[in-house]
């Protein structure tokens, strides 16, 4: 869902409006004048679709997981079509609901200013570098969550990484970068015997052809001890540079570089021919935590308070439990909601990771 309904109102043009002309009725002797009919068929289809989520709020926050996926997609500081959205929602829901919404686009174009002076001040010594980096600057606290993911960058990129958080801090006084390395975007040229590429990929797909540098041969269970990714990304992540023709599979798990492409007559093996692609991950991952695993971690806030019950009371009932939570640990403005259903099943999950004892209808703690 981009909301792009905006853009056509009702989704009817003055030629489909002159069509059925014979069909037209004027607008409520009580209808707002300032309000157009077209205007109000727009608001109608934004109400069908905060009814679809069910309340504004989970519209609201929907649209800003969306809106945090597109501007860490696209990486090009560009948010003019995005501010426009936000202006027609807020005239809408109002821009208490849209504040989170509107700092994300403020820290897109804060990241665009930061990044221009510190490349552009020769104190900062950014330019002297290897490779340039820039970075998206976000606010942690206005964003949704993110997907957490382990990668273990080359020590260069790390060290590129730590003079730009110097500059930063700097310039920023009490203020500082924590890195999200699995998120972004690395331009590579790589050099073949035969053949150059000029891509854009993600810094996972980065990091696994670095190291083919070192050596030209590497193990799925190398790269994961190097890396830290678990395998089976690793050997999804592979498969891209598979189907451009730089590695291939020479045993299970075993990987070498490809110098010279087989297809190519031997007249042309000097040939240095120069692509330009964008890595498009074949499962469009978003870089937001799903609603699932937001979920799960709101509800690990509970598991300090129920181990708490168990070491005091010994055990207790699912009922009693819930009555508790209700009555401790969902006050306050932040306090999490959680069902009986929801928390049979967290409870259970915590019996399956032998976390909790279950028997006679009571949870108990394991005994150390």
């Amino acid at each position: 869902m981009r909301l792009l309904l905006f853009d056509n109102e009702a989704g009817h043009s003055d030629e489909e409006a002159d069509a059925n002309w014979e069909n037209w009725e004027p607008d409520p002797v009580e209808a707002d004048p300032t309000s157009t009919s077209k205007s109000r068929r727009t608001s109608d289809i934004i109400l069908m679709l905060v009814n679809v989520y069910g309340s504004k709020e989970l519209f609201v926050n929907e649209y800003r997981t969306l809106l945090a996926d597109r501007l860490l997609s696209q990486l090009s500081y560009h948010t003019e079509k995005e501010i426009r959205y936000l202006e027609l929602l807020k005239l809408r829901f109002g821009e208490s609901q849209l504040h989170y919404c509107e700092v994300m686009l403020k820290d897109v174009y804060d990241s665009k200013r930061i990044n221009a002076h510190l490349h552009s001040d020769g104190n900062f010594k950014l330019d002297d570098q290897q490779f340039p980096t820039t970075a998206m600057i976000l606010s942690a606290q206005f964003w949704p969550p993110f997907k957490e993911e382990n990668l273990v960058l080359p020590t260069i990129v790390q060290e590129n990484l730590e003079a730009y958080t110097k500059a930063f801090e700097t310039l920023k006084g009490n203020r500082t970068l924590c890195w999200k390395p699995h998120l972004g975007s690395v331009t590579l040229d790589i050099e073949l015997k035969d053949r150059s590429l000029h891509l854009s990929v993600s810094p996972i797909h980065a990091t696994i052809i670095w190291h083919f540098q070192e050596k030209s041969q590497w193990t799925i269970e190398e790269l994961n001890q190097v890396m830290h990714v678990p395998s089976t990304m690793l050997r999804r992540k592979i498969a891209f540079w598979q189907s451009q023709g730089v590695l291939k599979e020479v045993s299970t798990d075993t990987f070498v570089v490809v110098e010279e492409c087989p297809n190519r007559s031997k007249t042309n093996t000097s040939l240095v021919i120069s692509s330009e692609m964008v890595c498009e991950d074949e499962e469009a991952e978003s870089a937001m935590a799903s609603a699932h695993d937001q979920r799960e971690e709101e509800l690990q806030v509970f598991w300090s308070y129920i181990v708490g019950m168990l070491t005091n009371l010994d055990s207790l009932p699912l009922e009693r439990i819930h009555q508790m939570l209700k009555m401790f640990a969902s006050q306050g403005p932040t306090a999490v909601e959680c069902s009986l259903q929801e928390l049979r099943h967290f409870l259970d999950r915590k019996v399956r990771e032998h976390k909790l004892l279950f028997s006679n209808g009571l949870y108990r703690l394991p005994k150390p």
